[in-house]
């Protein structure tokens, strides 16, 4: 790993000492760490961020929050303050998150995952304030707008829209407060008393005969009698068979891959070419799913991948994959073709250590998806059995993703994306 100790001779890194950092015995070396130039600042935030990822898939998330605060000190950049958001958001500091969130697109406005990270504190904090579910809808539909194949975005905000409607319907309901409710007094009947206005009174009666239009007692407002007696809604239009034969036959025919629904055969033959189906000879939007497919080509290669450890420690080996979810489509919009995938899972891996034992655990993967390009959040579990000898090398070619089991795991992932790819 990284030595700042070593590096502060080559790029003048100085190490103060602050006993105050409630970190200070884990990652005091670089939360402490003042580079003066320029090579020492982006070391420094290389090394940082390493151990941030670590701290985010131990679920860490104070030690990961204080590591990507001194990140943004050094270097700030959007892709700290969005996973500061994140670090935030699962800490409960749900302003603060909306805060680093908004931060992060003002440095870079095309960053889609800074919307996702706003719209989720944006619905943390609409717990307590309705109106906040259109914040979080807004940053939705402007992430939607930068990855409109991204299907994720339209239905959180389909969400957030509907719990603001609900919020609102609920905050109608909640009767006003006690100074502003009209006061009334008890209206006192004593037992067996008849209102003549609403029982036995000839004159009300005759009234309400009237407001009625004089329509018959068995006769609805809003409903009508057919010809042939069913009593159906007043909206309700039957076809005769003139106005059948007027319309014509008007179900849905299939289209073949020469007529184009009408478009000239360049035009058609120019869809084909683009990847559109016959009907889209505009090349409006399309989207085919390969969802199907995707899971049982991703859940092969990833039980394919596996690592030796050097000097013969072993093989570590993935055994199972456990919850793959997600989906994968093929998408067209205005001539221009799009692979998008999002996949979920957990690997089970194995190993048998030299001179330690058998030892066995888990990896989740929560987010692969081709914004990760290659660089995958992950989370490690140890089994109770595994030797307690053994946890230092899986530290370093399990859980840390620059050796040992995660490249491999990412090498099969990319095979994935090239085949998916090629899909026309």
């Amino acid at each position: 790993s990284f030595s700042f100790l070593a590096a502060a001779q080559s790029t003048r890194i100085t190490l103060p000492m602050d006993s105050r950092n409630p970190f200070a015995s884990m990652h005091k070396d670089v939360l402490d760490a003042t580079p003066e130039d320029q090579p020492g600042k982006e070391k420094l935030v290389a090394e940082i961020k390493e151990r941030a990822k670590g701290a985010v898939g131990g679920k860490v998330y104070p030690a990961a929050d204080a590591l990507y605060s001194k990140a943004i000190e050094v270097l700030p950049d959007a892709s700290l303050y969005g996973n500061r958001s994140m670090c935030r958001l699962a800490l409960g500091k749900f302003q603060e998150a909306f805060d680093d969130a908004e931060s992060a697109i003002a440095v870079d406005p095309t960053y889609s995952k800074a919307f996702y990270r706003k719209g989720q504190a944006a619905t943390k904090l609409g717990a307590a304030d309705f109106t906040k579910h259109l914040a979080a809808a807004d940053a939705y539909e402007k992430g939607s707008a930068l990855e409109p194949e991204n299907k994720v975005f339209k239905s959180l905000a389909e969400k957030a829209r509907k719990a603001h409607v609900e919020g609102e319907a609920k905050a109608a309901e909640e009767p006003p407060p006690l100074a502003d409710k009209p006061l009334k007094m008890p209206i006192f009947r004593p037992r067996g008393f008849v209102d003549p206005v609403k029982k036995g009174d000839a004159a009300s009666e005759a009234a309400v005969s009237s407001s009625a239009g004089g329509a018959k007692k068995e006769e609805f407002r809003g409903y009508k009698v057919t010809a042939d007696g069913r009593k159906t809604t007043f909206f309700n239009n039957d076809l005769d068979d003139e106005a059948k034969a007027l319309i014509g036959d008007i179900a849905p025919k299939k289209l073949a891959a020469d007529d184009g629904g009408g478009a000239t055969g360049a035009q058609a033959q120019s869809s084909a070419m683009a990847g559109a189906s016959s009907w889209n000879t505009a090349g409006t939007w399309e989207e085919r799913s390969h969802t199907a497919w995707g899971k049982g080509r991703l859940e092969e290669l990833l039980l394919e991948a596996a690592c030796e450890l050097p000097n013969g420690m072993g093989v570590v080996t993935v055994g199972k994959v456990v919850g793959l979810e997600g989906d994968c489509s093929v998408t067209m919009a205005r001539g221009k073709k799009k692979h998008p995938f999002d996949w979920a899972f957990t690997l089970e891996w194995a190993l048998v250590l030299k001179d330690a034992g058998p030892c066995k655990g888990t990896l989740k993967y929560p987010d692969v998806t081709p914004d990760c390009e290659g660089e995958y959040e992950t989370a490690m579990e140890v089994d109770r059995s595994t030797p307690p000898q053994a946890r230092a090398v899986l530290d370093e070619f399990v859980k840390r993703s620059g050796a040992g089991l995660q490249p491999a795991v990412a090498k099969q992932i990319q095979k994935f994306v090239d085949e998916f790819n090629a899909i026309e």
